[in-house]
């Protein structure tokens, strides 16, 4: 089987995987098996450390914005990890961002470690209610998910945790590192949604594909880049693209790997327990762009442009001949794998 290594550089980049210069790089589009190049008008190198431990990131308002999973799926993921050999004594949340799992894993684990490389995020973890409330359960470190901190012993983990993280890893690291510190039989769990879909609303979903990953200096010869597609550290967008269907645990390591995609232009919503529905008006979705690491970016690039997001939500209220405060359905694709430490 080849590794991420092997195949992302080909696919995404000729220096390579990490963080990559965005005078050329390769998008594959969702809905079209075309590949087209962008040559962008500058050389910049984002890295999605930097963006979420930059001290002006709102943590608290990426917490906010985003979506949170969905009780089913946590009893799909606890009976998934209840017919292994491994117990409930420890699990590690690699890219606890805020806390989400983190904070939900205490309810079946007798102790929790969340690990983020963002200084921030573990700063606002560390000083949430609930950490000070459940003292002795909990414990959040800084960290990269591809090198547990010390205190985490070989071979004592139940469970390692990954969500809306694993495509901004150097994958091969990832893998040998959990599989170092899961017991025999232990869970490795990773997931993520993908770009959500407006039901209904072709056109609006055309006009996401093109700000999320297109350039409008190359689409449409603007004098700025008004989109933020080439905002985004490289090649981790793009697995979040392909929802990562070239990565998969190595199976000299890990076995009983299951991997669940639902796409919900071809499944309804029974099809998965990783079911994220959200009925939202374009004001609130704004919160969720600009929670965003590629709007992050922008704006420290073009902060003293007319605001990428705001622009951004007024086409899509003129596309789907909505205001603002009118809702609308937006449905996410999902992506679950499981797998057991051999």
């Amino acid at each position: 089987m080849k590794s991420s290594k092997d195949k992302a550089p080909a696919l995404f980049s000729p220096r390579g995987s990490g963080p990559v210069s965005l005078s050329s790089w390769v998008q594959i589009s969702p809905y079209k098996s075309k590949q087209y190049i962008h040559i962008l008008p500058f050389d910049i190198k984002f890295n999605i450390m930097a963006t979420y431990s930059d001290s002006d990131f709102n943590s608290a308002h990426y917490q906010s914005a985003r979506p949170s999973y969905p009780a089913a799926f946590y009893k799909t993921l606890l009976d998934y990890h209840q017919k292994g050999p491994a117990s409930t004594d420890l699990a590690v949340d690699v890219g606890c961002g805020s806390g989400f799992v983190t904070f939900k894993l205490v309810e079946f684990f007798n102790h929790v470690i969340g690990t983020d490389i963002s200084t921030v995020m573990i700063s606002q973890c560390k000083n949430d209610e609930r950490t000070k409330n459940l003292e002795g359960k909990i414990s959040f470190v800084v960290a990269p998910g591809e090198k547990a901190p010390q205190e985490i012993s070989p071979q004592s983990v139940d469970m390692v945790t990954g969500a809306e993280c694993c495509h901004w890893m150097d994958h091969d690291k990832f893998f040998k590192e959990c599989a170092r510190i899961l017991k025999p039989g232990a869970t490795l769990a990773y997931w993520f949604y993908l770009d959500p879909i407006f039901v209904g609303q072709p056109e609006a979903n055309r006009i996401y594909t093109d700000f999320t990953y297109g350039s409008s200096v190359e689409k449409h010869n603007d004098s700025y880049e008004r989109f933020v597609g080439p905002f985004y550290e490289q090649p981790g967008h793009e697995y979040l693209r392909t929802a990562m269907a070239e990565v998969s645990p190595p199976s000299e390591l890990f076995y009983d790997v299951v991997r669940h995609h639902y796409n919900p232009l071809v499944h309804d919503e029974n099809y998965t327990t990783l079911f994220i529905k959200r009925r939202i008006t374009l004001n609130i979705y704004k919160d969720y762009v600009t929670s965003w690491s590629g709007y992050h970016n922008w704006k420290k690039v073009h902060g003293d442009k007319p605001d990428a997001a705001e622009e951004f939500i007024q086409n899509l209220a003129h596309a789907m001949a909505v205001d603002l405060e009118t809702p609308v359905d937006i449905i996410f694709p999902t992506v679950y794998t499981f797998a057991r430490r051999r």
